[in-house]
């Protein structure tokens, strides 16, 4: 069976851990749109696909999310996700995944603009 993203190329692409919950990151089999097997950059403790994010910009996020001094989605409301810990978590990691990728590209404006 051909691949279109083998799990050795797709274990290069690692980096980091999972912008939203913080988790490992590994190779995960799945199909593509064209329905060809292949492999994508996932995460199993989130159950989500993600690009991977070094730590020190998820830890920063996650203490902004967690604080509720920042919450990327505006049209998420926490209240709204308080019933359940399974929601609460989804709430935390969907916040956390944005949040990640703004920490990110401020630190570098901050330190090449």
């Amino acid at each position: 069976m051909r691949y279109q993203i083998t799990k050795a190329e797709c274990r290069k692409r690692i980096q980091g851990v999972c912008e939203g919950c913080g988790g490992h990151l590994e190779p995960i089999k799945t199909v593509n749109n064209a329905n060809e097997p292949t492999y994508w950059v996932g995460c199993l403790d989130c159950s989500c696909f993600r690009g991977g994010i070094e730590k020190k910009y998820f830890v920063v996020a996650r203490k902004l999310v967690e604080s509720g001094e920042f919450a990327p989605y505006d049209s998420m409301s926490k209240h709204d996700y308080e019933d359940s810990e399974e929601k609460l978590k989804y709430y935390y990691d969907s916040q956390t995944a944005s949040a990640s990728w703004l920490v990110r590209r401020i630190d570098i404006l901050l330190r090449y603009d």
